[in-house]
């Protein structure tokens, strides 16, 4: 399962609110993307076993990134996304 990276103009903000302003953005999308990245979350989980610690640093990058979403509604940059590409290719199998 592979994600679509998504080109985008880069703006000052990637908060939700402040890019409806500038550019329709579909809140379906990133609903899928951050289901998504719930998924990678569980798959490094399951991957690194219960002997990971939980200050790991891409289990943290992906925690934050999803936490930054549901308290923020910060989306996700283009340079997120390809190191979230890359962290699914390794433990998304």
């Amino acid at each position: 399962m592979m994600w679509k990276l998504v080109v985008w103009e880069m703006m000052k903000s990637t908060r939700l609110k402040d890019v409806l302003d500038v550019k329709s953005v579909d809140k379906t999308f990133w609903d899928k993307v951050f289901n998504k990245m719930e998924l990678l979350y569980r798959a490094i989980e399951k991957f690194k076993g219960p002997s990971m610690s939980i200050d790991d640093t891409e289990y943290r990058w992906v925690s934050d990134r999803i936490e930054y979403y549901e308290n923020d509604d910060r989306l996700l940059t283009k340079e997120e996304m390809t190191m979230a590409n890359e962290m699914w290719k390794k433990y998304g199998k």
